[in-house]
């Protein structure tokens, strides 16, 4: 299936909010084990979270 440059960013900006919305309802459950700042040399663990929650229901 064909896909534009334009049709993709939209996906991601929606992958990224949801993303956020999900990680912070998981924060107020769960803050120890949602924390929303990562320690030094971890931020790139952000891009995998997002990654995850990106591509889990996709098929």
């Amino acid at each position: 299936m064909a896909q534009s440059l334009d049709e993709f960013i939209e996906e991601m900006k929606k992958d990224l909010e949801s993303f956020a919305s999900e990680y912070r309802k998981s924060h107020a459950e769960n803050p120890e084990h949602f924390p929303l700042v990562l320690d030094d040399n971890n931020e790139g663990l952000w891009l995998e979270f997002l990654v995850d929650h990106a591509t889990r229901d996709r098929s």
